[in-house]
């Protein structure tokens, strides 16, 4: 049951049973499914995708947060206990309904990682579609300024405002 490693069997010393292992995978290809796309470098090892993830989905989740979860690859380990706690203290803040704690996440407990991930996805989905309907209304709105567009029945051609 033991025996394989995370991160493609590459012998990266983190060994799972095989729930453990398709909790990570399945954690894998939702960061993957929402852009996240550091996690396919096979050189990271299973911690610095997940942690990198996590931090990558909160920024992308919109909500200002007023703790450093800025991450960077070979971070020393006792930074990288410091990003974890970092990440269950934000994670905290936004009122993710799964429960983390940083051993959890120091310790690859990805059956505990896995609905938080889900949660920020979902979230980071959110936002990207607030934020599109956001920029999309901003982009009509100055077109709308900027130039006229008749309707079908008006018989005239499109130009700039006042440019006849």
């Amino acid at each position: 049951m033991f025996g394989r490693s995370a991160g493609g069997g590459k012998g990266l010393g983190v060994f799972l049973t095989e729930t453990q292992r398709q909790r990570y995978d399945d954690t894998v290809r939702l960061l993957l499914s929402a852009g996240y796309f550091r996690a396919r470098a096979p050189a990271l090892k299973p911690f610095d995708k997940v942690v990198g993830g996590l931090c990558w989905c909160i920024g992308g989740s919109g909500v200002v947060v007023d703790v450093d979860i800025f991450y960077t690859d070979e971070l020393p380990l006792g930074s990288k206990i410091k990003l974890a706690e970092n990440v269950v203290t934000v994670l905290r803040k936004m009122k993710c309904p799964s429960p983390l704690q940083a051993h959890q996440i120091q310790g690859n407990d990805y059956e505990a990682i896995f609905p938080c991930v889900q949660w920020l996805v979902r979230q980071v989905l959110e936002n990207r579609k607030r934020m599109g309907d956001y920029v999309r209304q901003y982009s009509e709105m100055m077109f709308g300024k900027e130039y006229y567009v008749p309707t079908s029945g008006n018989g005239g051609s499109a130009g700039a405002a006042g440019g006849a």
